[in-house]
């Protein structure tokens, strides 16, 4: 079980708006692919605004305090970080650790690809099938990053701008439960804003 040390921030998750890859329907999880190429379309855009906005309305993060976003430095994540920091009005910045999950053999190939390697997940959290980064490592990284985030702020909003899957596998160290069990959470959908639980 991956855990977390204690922190005082409290922690979101903020999908990537729909990309031009998820819009043609394949993968792209290579920083040389993601990184300069394969921005938001129209519709991402549309849905990084509506979520930024709805949080806004719903008072989702404390008016007093300037939230913080910090994103994926692929070119979908740092589009969707921009346009959020602008309508919170949020300090924002890069962290590589939040990159998406290596899909190795099945670069530039179909989505539906992405089931047999999640079928493998369920199996074995530490598998690197096909070239695949595997859930073990994505965990690892996505926890150093929350430990480095937490000796720069406390008691602050902190928005993590990520992908599908590492959006999940944080998720599972948040709520403690198994990394082979990512698969069973709630689809986390493009451009959605979610809370992760806090500590007492």
């Amino acid at each position: 079980m991956v855990t977390l040390p204690f922190h005082t921030n409290r922690y979101f998750i903020l999908r990537h708006g729909q990309s031009l890859a998820n819009a043609k329907g394949v993968i792209v999880s290579t920083p040389e692919n993601a990184i300069p190429g394969w921005g938001l379309s129209d519709q991402g855009r549309d849905e990084v605004s509506q979520s930024a906005e709805r949080a806004l309305a719903e008072k989702y993060f404390n008016p007093m305090i300037k939230p913080v976003v910090v994103t994926s430095p692929f070119l979908c994540a740092l589009e969707t970080a921009k346009i959020a920091a602008k309508i919170l009005k949020a300090e924002r910045y890069p962290d590589s650790n939040l990159r998406d999950r290596l899909f190795g053999e099945w670069e530039m190939m179909t989505e539906d690809h992405r089931e047999k390697g999640w079928q493998l997940d369920e199996e074995n959290p530490e598998h690197t099938e096909f070239g695949m980064e595997s859930v073990q490592a994505v965990a690892t990284r996505m926890v150093e990053m929350v430990k480095r985030t937490g000796r720069r702020y406390n008691e602050k909003d902190i928005i993590f701008v990520t992908h599908e899957d590492p959006g999940r596998i944080l998720q599972c160290i948040f709520d403690g439960i198994p990394l082979s069990d990512h698969r069973s959470l709630p689809p986390l959908h493009t451009g959605e804003l979610r809370a992760l639980p806090t500590q007492s």
